[in-house]
């Protein structure tokens, strides 16, 4: 061997005697799952895959496990889970007497609201509105949505209509559709939610929005005249044949049933949340906000009211059983920032609790709805959020009862005062 060579290998020897001697790099700690129990699901699922990768990607120490359930499925497991003490280490809820119902068995988070500086991220009106519950903050704001009229653009420019502004308005579009053999309004009461829009918005444009928060805080009657007013009205409504009868709406889902009548023309408007917007401009629609589709309030039937803006605040909450609390808080935290709430604002068509996300993030459509929001004086939770949940579960049934048998409404409406008013009588 050449002095070249003995010199190549002796380097060699001494580099292998090297790596031998030197310690291996300790291997990263494994990260910390944190659990995450969630209702948006199918058409309303945007936003939260997306933000749960985002999330995992940027971690080191914790992984994000979303697992999703059907609304009606959700409401069940919530309950099951956190009687059994098994819960999840986040849940998503809704803001409002779902999240009062439960508080006793959540963690406060006013350390995530002091540390991530959230004062100045939502809003007061949302922060009390969604996120106080006796005192402490327990609830992580992600999206909020508005109900009201999506209408086909089309239909309605083919017909010479224009979006209503009065109840009297509105009766005119209704009779002018329904003439020229278009259905007008199309609803999707399956769930029974969906219905419930229309007992809330007949109320709250017709009686003071004091009453209304008496009634379903158990201090006024469902027998109430003013009550009775309501369904009287939603009954002329159906009697005129403004709304689908077959399918009947107690078997036509809202989204694949009465979303999908607007869309194929064969109905000109809907009731229901932003949410709409996502499954109208979705991949399977391709439908264009402004162009396609566009929305309107509800509206006024007595003007002397005050504007009364509605919809649900969707947001996390962390139960006082959870097995990874470090790790949910610090899911809350990235999921109160602008980014993550801006992922789900453009998955699901709300808009972000978070006043952060630029108003460049929205649609057209979607700034036109913050301006609706903004102009009403009242923001308030839709029926099944705002009243108690044995209460909201008796008003759904009733209101599928009425949408069946609309002629019985006042039987229907005395049974629905009678079960309300008797505490420990009301079907879970």
């Amino acid at each position: 061997m050449t002095v070249k060579g003995w010199r190549l290998l002796g380097a060699l020897v001494l580099a292998l005697l090297a790596a031998c001697g030197k310690e291996p790099a300790p291997a990263a700690p494994p990260r910390s799952t944190v659990t995450f129990l969630h209702y948006f699901t199918d058409s309303l699922s945007g936003g939260v895959g997306e933000t749960a990768q985002a999330f995992n990607a940027q971690n080191a120490s914790h992984e994000l496990k979303a697992v999703s359930l059907d609304h009606e499925a959700f409401k069940s497991s919530i309950r099951d889970t956190l009687q059994a003490g098994n819960p999840p280490d986040l849940y998503s809820n809704w803001a409002g007497a779902r999240t009062a119902a439960i508080v006793d068995q959540l963690q406060p988070i006013d350390d995530v609201w002091a540390s991530a500086g959230l004062d100045r991220v939502f809003p007061p009106a949302v922060t009390q509105a969604a996120s106080e519950y006796a005192g402490h903050k327990y609830l992580l704001p992600l999206t909020q949505h508005y109900i009201a009229f999506f209408y086909n653009k089309r239909l309605f420019a083919e017909h010479g209509l224009q979006p209503p502004a009065t109840w009297e308005e509105f009766l005119v579009v209704c009779q002018r559709l329904k003439a020229a053999g278009v259905t007008p309004i199309a609803l999707g009461a399956r769930d029974k939610w969906p219905a419930q829009f229309w007992f809330d918005f007949l109320l709250l444009r017709s009686a003071p929005y004091a009453f209304r928060q008496r009634l379903l805080n158990g201090e006024e009657r469902f027998d109430d005249p003013r009550v009775l007013a309501v369904f009287a009205r939603w009954k002329r409504l159906l009697d005129a044949g403004y709304f689908n009868r077959s399918p009947h709406p107690n078997s036509l889902a809202w989204d694949s049933g009465a979303n999908e009548m607007v869309y194929r023309g064969e109905a000109a408007m809907t009731l229901m949340g932003t949410w709409n917007i996502g499954y109208f401009t979705n991949a399977a629609h391709g439908w264009v906000a402004g162009r396609d589709f566009d929305f309107f309030p509800f509206p006024v039937i007595d003007p002397q009211l005050p504007r009364v803006a509605m919809g649900p605040i969707d947001g996390l909450v962390l139960p006082r059983q959870a097995a990874n609390p470090a790790g949910a808080r610090a899911v809350l935290a990235y999921f109160a920032g602008a980014a993550a709430q801006q992922a789900f604002s453009r998955g699901s068509g709300a808009l972000a609790p978070n006043r952060q996300v630029p108003a460049s993030a929205y649609s057209e459509l979607q700034q036109r709805v913050g301006d609706e929001i903004n102009r009403s004086p009242i923001f308030t939770f839709a029926f099944d959020l705002a009243a108690p949940p044995a209460v909201a579960s008796l008003g759904l049934d009733a209101f599928a009862d009425f949408l069946a048998f609309p002629q019985s409404y006042p039987e229907i409406v005395r049974q629905l005062a009678a079960r309300a008013a008797v505490p420990g009588k009301t079907r879970q």
